[in-house]
């Protein structure tokens, strides 16, 4: 039987993102520069929607947070309403230069942005700020280390944001029957750790050009006619003048420690 660990890093196999990295030609910052619509992608599914408001009333005003894999600053700015500081920490330039941007135009001058990854929080960050946050960031198969130098940061309480299940029905049809990573791994490795989570969802429906969303499932088995014919036939298509679009359903997990003092052993 596999250990939570090696099932954590099985799962991560399906994930795009991981794929390119784990064959070791492509930097986090390449895979970005070449992703340039992602910000208009996130925007139009919605995210980050309700759980990030969800987040930013659990962390109370005048607060130190960092923001792991802060990415473009989908939970780094709001976070910066009213916390006093928050630590931007992500492995590529090019996202981190379009969330200094964004940070600017809000005239925000509470952002500090630093390139790196989760395993790069050494003991000089213990206890360094109140809060971590880590929002689809977990792109790491050692997940106890991600999650141990997570609550080293944190002085009082870390939150992971992930995806839940069920998994998209057109997902399993473009790639076939596969294990993915979800939330629940997560939970598991935090009880392992002895620490207790709290598990909130937050559902997102929004409607995505099929144009933009195929190529997510281009290079599964399917062709572009099959994805569009799957699309139709299980009345997900929305034929408007001009563009197809998809109508998507997207379910965000908010687990939560918000003692982080708290491990049980």
């Amino acid at each position: 039987m596999k250990h939570l660990a090696e099932e954590w890093a099985d799962a991560l196999e399906a994930s795009t993102y991981f794929s390119v990295l784990k064959r070791g030609d492509r930097s986090h910052d390449d895979f970005w520069r070449d992703f340039p619509d992602y910000d208009d992608l996130m925007t139009l599914s919605g995210y980050p929607g309700p759980v990030a408001d969800r987040v930013c009333s659990l962390i109370p005003a005048g607060s130190v947070v960092l923001d792991i894999g802060a990415g473009t600053g989908a939970f780094t700015l709001p976070l910066a309403r009213t916390a006093t500081r928050v630590v931007a920490l992500d492995p590529s330039p090019y996202h981190l230069s379009i969330l200094e941007r964004k940070a600017d135009a809000a005239a925000f001058e509470n952002i500090e942005c630093h390139t790196g990854e989760c395993r790069d929080i050494g003991p000089r960050w213990s206890g360094a700020v109140d809060y971590a946050v880590a929002a689809y960031s977990m792109i790491d198969p050692d997940i106890f280390g991600f999650l141990r130098n997570m609550l080293r940061a944190a002085r009082i309480g870390i939150f992971l944001i992930y995806g839940a299940g069920p998994r998209d029905p057109l997902d399993e049809y473009a790639f076939g029957p596969r294990r993915t990573a979800d939330h629940s791994y997560l939970v598991r490795a935090l009880v392992e750790m002895g620490y207790a989570a709290e598990v909130e969802f937050f559902r997102r429906d929004y409607l995505m050009p099929f144009e933009r969303l195929k190529g997510k499932y281009i290079s599964g088995r399917r062709t572009e006619e099959e994805l569009r014919r799957h699309l139709i036939q299980s009345g997900r298509l929305v034929a408007q003048p001009g563009k197809d679009l998809v109508r998507c359903t997207a379910r965000d997990a908010l687990v939560s420690v918000l003692d982080t003092r708290a491990a049980g052993g």
